[in-house]
């Protein structure tokens, strides 16, 4: 089916779903780098959260352009940011049927909280969002926590 023709809430439905899969995959990566060296299930549980997102990778970029590319560099309020704001009205557009992205949510306070411990800052609150809507504001907080970092380390 040609792009044009697939509603735009799918494609993003579809985006979402992807985006949590790699988050859970890097969120995996980052805790077995943080505690050392890991054990042969976690290593098969590793390579199996590699797999689904690399399918759904796939099958995403065959079917859409422009192609998924993961942002590498999320380590600064600069680079973060921006990418809370992006993802966050992605999740403004989806209804709840979409399922929860936990692990996206994560993702974003573990990069927040590194940047928050290099800058000597306090790391943002962790509220319980209940759906993808309160998930966008959660991230949209996190956007304007790094805004409000920026801020802070330019009159520094």
């Amino acid at each position: 089916m040609p792009e044009s023709d697939v509603p735009r809430a799918s494609r993003s439905a579809e985006l979402a779903v992807l985006l949590d899969l790699e988050a859970s995959w890097e969120n995996l990566r980052a805790s077995r780098t943080s505690a050392g060296l890991s054990t042969l299930p976690e290593l098969k549980g590793n390579q199996r959260a590699y797999e689904v997102f690399h399918a759904k990778l796939v099958a995403y970029n065959k079917r859409y352009a422009p192609p998924h590319i993961a942002e590498l560099l999320l380590n600064t309020p600069a680079r973060l940011g921006p990418w809370c704001k992006k993802v966050s009205a992605l999740f403004a557009e989806l209804d709840d049927g979409v399922p929860f992205p936990a692990n996206l949510l994560e993702k974003a306070y573990r990069l927040a909280d590194g940047i928050a411990s290099k800058k000597g800052w306090n790391r943002p609150g962790r509220p319980t969002p209940a759906g993808v809507r309160s998930a966008a504001r959660e991230l949209d907080d996190l956007a304007a926590w790094c805004a409000e970092l920026g801020r802070a380390s330019a009159t520094v």
